[in-house]
């Protein structure tokens, strides 16, 4: 095992900003160019899909959904901390 104290490239705070800061550029970036292009809907001009920002929010509560039947699936899928410790009788 690596007994050294130094932290990993990613613990670092000045690599989490810079992450931070490149995440948040590229969302304003695409923000700013969804501002110029022209949408079309797939199924007609006044779809759902030819909104503005539709394709971000749909990603947003796709991983949102996700999340919550993540947690839900957990409180099925939990055990007891001391399973394995358990003598079996």
């Amino acid at each position: 095992m690596n007994q050294s104290s130094d932290p990993g490239y990613f613990d670092k705070e000045s690599t989490k900003k810079l992450l931070w800061r490149l995440l948040w550029g590229v969302c304003i970036f695409f923000l700013i160019l969804e501002l110029f292009i022209e949408r079309h809907g797939h199924f007609g001009d006044h779809s759902l899909d030819s909104y503005f920002g539709f394709f971000g929010l749909l990603g947003f509560f796709s991983c949102l959904v996700c999340i919550l039947i993540a947690k839900g699936l957990g409180l099925f899928l939990k055990v007891k901390e001391d399973y394995y410790d358990r003598d079996i009788i």
